[in-house]
């Protein structure tokens, strides 16, 4: 297993939301969406750092970040996540797409300067 930065911190969102949601009850289908995201997310990750579609998969990853962040401010609206944790996830969330959205732009570059 390639240990990326990407992938470490996709894996450590997914352990904590993971280990935070899972003992609560309360608004039982949005935990189960956020772990499902999560969960979907760091597979996209681990398929893109493997080779398996590398482009499709980044762009799948960072649209799965694109609607768990709107699950997560929902949850933290609901006080399913308190703010220290909203916020903790929210840092978390933004330094994922920062490291896709990086790697989707080389890919670009890359692809460019074959054509």
């Amino acid at each position: 297993m390639k240990k990326t930065p990407l992938y470490r911190d996709t894996f450590a969102l997914c352990g904590v939301l993971l280990d935070t949601l899972e003992s609560g009850w309360s608004h039982a289908p949005l935990r189960r969406r956020l772990i499902a995201g999560a969960l979907h997310l760091l597979d996209l990750v681990t398929l893109a750092i493997h080779d398996f579609g590398t482009r499709d998969r980044l762009a799948g990853a960072d649209a799965e970040l694109c609607t768990l962040r709107s699950h997560l401010s929902m949850a933290f609206e609901l006080r399913i996540v308190d703010e220290e944790s909203y916020l903790a996830f929210s840092a978390q969330a933004d330094t994922i797409g920062r490291q896709i959205g990086g790697w989707l732009k080389k890919l670009d570059r890359e692809a460019r300067a074959i054509r």
